[in-house]
């Protein structure tokens, strides 16, 4: 299994980051859209954490209130259905 370089949201192709400084961070605004991920994806905070960025990729004009509690029900949902990040071999 090849690492995720792009994904196409909405339309429009981002850039994948996997990087340890940040939580997260989704840039919309710019020609080069990137969506950068915090490192930690096996843990329910990380599944959280790229569901956030994928729903500010799809819609960037919904609130943040709106985005961080989306990301959670579905991430708290796909966490106790077994859902878990496996690094690319």
């Amino acid at each position: 299994m090849r690492p995720v370089r792009t994904h196409t949201f909405n339309g429009r192709k981002y850039k994948i980051i996997v990087t340890p400084p940040l939580d997260g961070q989704c840039t919309t605004y710019k020609p080069e859209r990137e969506l950068w991920i915090m490192e930690s994806l096996r843990t329910k905070n990380g599944l959280i954490t790229v569901l956030h960025e994928c729903l500010h990729a799809e819609k960037w004009t919904a609130d943040e209130d709106t985005v961080d509690r989306v990301s959670k029900e579905i991430g708290n949902l796909l966490w106790r259905m077994g859902y878990r990040w496996r690094p690319p071999k």
